[in-house]
């Protein structure tokens, strides 16, 4: 649901995209439900209210391309006034050119609707008629069109891929959800009887939609630790045992220095969520920059963004891309409105966000890089390197950490005569050694130079910044 406000949370007029990431076929579709939910959200004139389904059913084949599927619901999950249902699947992306499915069913209005599901595409929308609530809710589903003719249509086991899609690719399915749209009671707040808590009716902060999306962002774009080994989850580090600066608040009272740290420096940043998303409705934050600061961090926004788009991303990163713009969107110089000015400062902390979190993608694919081209030289045989710096990927325990691997670096190769990157002390120690006279001790290569690593930490009253000093090494010698 918190995917699915985030998405509505815009103008009501729908561009391609837009039909694109709700599976609508075209604008022209009868009974267009996104703007109609749209309008009554923004205007306040309805409450949404929403019940996972708590079963979805063995899907059975009848022939290729259809398929019939059984979704249960809470005995209870029913409206105690008049109220608007649809069904909502959140699903995964089809690469391509993609797919148009029809839904059957009596317990839907009209009986048959047709979604085009393709690689933007994030949410399906079917809807009911009025109080049109049922326990079962049995579907005909039927592969209308598939556009690549040179293959075989999707099988059973992967249309439910699609329809029912995994949580981060866990055991975790995505269940269908039942949605109530209810007409608002000026004396009293209408309730669903279902089991489970119902769903916060107040429209969700720019700030916390802003933060939900950042999260699934680099979740998406940044490579996860896999799953660690016995022996790998005793040494794995927690970041809470690193030693560390007093940690520092971000918000109306940081200072210059703060602030400007974080929009002209590219230190090494991890963000830290907490559990739950729900945690962060609370969260606001404001920050002021000067006017010269605020330019610079548009600058190098616009950079960052940049950079990313310029990379082999898929379509499911470019949309993510675009609503975290949008969402930390600055408003426009000279706005003197006193709700537009408080939400301009806000803005600037989601930009400053942003910025820190698209260094973090841009910097983990660098290291990607890196990686690939070392892993190329270590196949073809050559004489030792000299002393170097090479990229080394550790994994920090802390729960709900983005990312969960960071690049610490460290230093390999041999320090022979004559020494290029020593200091005199080694210079003379392999000199020595040189000449044919025993030590006990060769000079060794080792990190002289580190950088810090910010980490920021996003609880529900505000957002600490925590510095883990001499975490990434950043220049070797022979020492």
């Amino acid at each position: 649901m918190d995917d699915f406000l985030s998405a509505l949370n815009g103008d009501s007029e729908l561009g391609r995209m837009e039909l694109q990431r709700f599976g609508i076929c075209s604008s022209g579709t009868p009974d267009l439900q996104i703007p109609h939910l749209v309008r009554n959200l923004n205007q306040k004139r309805s409450g949404l209210k929403g019940v996972h389904a708590t079963k979805v059913d063995i899907w059975d084949a009848e022939m290729e391309g259809e398929m019939t599927l059984t979704i249960t619901f809470p005995r209870h999950a029913q409206p105690t006034s008049p109220a608007s249902v649809m069904f909502l699947f959140s699903v995964d992306s089809i690469k391509g050119d993609g797919l148009r499915v029809k839904f059957s069913s009596h317990f839907i209005h009209p009986n048959t609707q047709t979604v085009c599901i393709s690689e933007a595409t994030r949410f399906l929308l079917l809807t009911g008629g009025q109080n049109h609530a049922h326990i079962h809710l049995k579907l005909s589903v039927t592969i209308e069109t598939w556009k690549d003719e040179n293959k075989p249509k999707p099988s059973v086991s992967e249309l439910q891929e699609v329809l029912i899609r995994k949580v981060d690719d866990n055991n975790m399915s995505m269940r269908p959800i039942l949605i109530f749209l209810s007409e608002r009671d000026e004396q009293r707040t209408p309730h669903l009887k279902h089991h489970g808590n119902p769903l916060d009716e107040t429209v969700p902060s720019r700030t916390y939609l802003f933060l939900c999306e950042l999260q699934k962002f680099l979740s998406d774009v940044v490579p996860q630790k896999e799953g660690l080994t016995p022996q790998e989850g005793v040494n794995t580090v927690s970041l809470d045992g690193l030693d560390s600066l007093p940690p520092l608040s971000l918000g109306v009272s940081s200072t210059e220095s703060l602030l400007s740290g974080l929009v002209n420096s590219s230190t090494p940043t991890v963000f830290v969520f907490p559990e739950r998303q729900q945690g962060l409705r609370t969260h606001r934050v404001e920050v002021t920059l000067d006017s010269p600061l605020l330019s610079v961090l548009r600058m190098r926004l616009d950079e960052a963004m940049a950079q990313v788009k310029q990379q082999e991303v898929g379509q499911k990163v470019i949309d993510r891309l675009q609503k975290l713009r949008e969402l930390s969107g600055l408003s426009p110089d000279g706005e003197d409105d006193e709700a537009v000015a408080k939400d301009h400062k806000e803005a600037q902390y989601r930009s400053i966000l942003l910025l820190k979190a698209l260094q973090v993608v841009l910097s983990t694919w660098e290291v990607e890089r890196a990686q690939r081209a070392a892993r190329a030289d270590n196949d073809s045989p050559s004489v030792p390197s000299q002393c170097r710096l090479q990229s080394l990927s550790v994994s920090l325990r802390k729960f709900f950490l983005e990312p969960s691997k960071i690049n610490i670096n460290n230093c390999e190769g041999v320090c022979r005569f004559p020494l290029v990157n020593g200091n005199n002390h080694a210079i003379l120690l392999n000199s020595h050694i040189q000449s044919g006279q025993p030590v006990s001790r060769s000079p060794c290569c080792v990190p002289v130079d580190f950088d810090d690593l910010f980490v920021i930490e996003l609880e529900s009253e505000g957002t600490n910044i925590a510095v883990k000093t001499n975490v990434v090494a950043t220049k070797c010698e022979c020492r």
